[in-house]
């Protein structure tokens, strides 16, 4: 068994950077560069929209083996 398989976390994990990086390619962003044009706040509100979308990943993840499990 794979470790996406064993840990959903990991898969939502990849894919996120996946997604992230992709758009922040076909967008020319450097990432070192716009790191340092972030202020303090920004970065703060950065760090809690990532802790807010981990938990919402989290939770919508641990609700899905659940109703897979459900007979349709």
């Amino acid at each position: 068994m794979s470790d996406s398989q064993k840990n959903p976390k990991v898969l939502s994990d990849k894919i996120i950077d996946l997604l992230v990086s992709n758009t922040f390619q076909k967008n020319g962003v450097n990432v070192e560069k716009a790191k340092q044009k972030l202020s303090d706040e920004q970065k703060q509100m950065l760090k809690d929209l990532v802790t807010d979308l981990t938990s919402q990943v989290n939770s919508f993840v641990k609700e899905q083996p659940s109703q897979q499990k459900k007979p349709k």
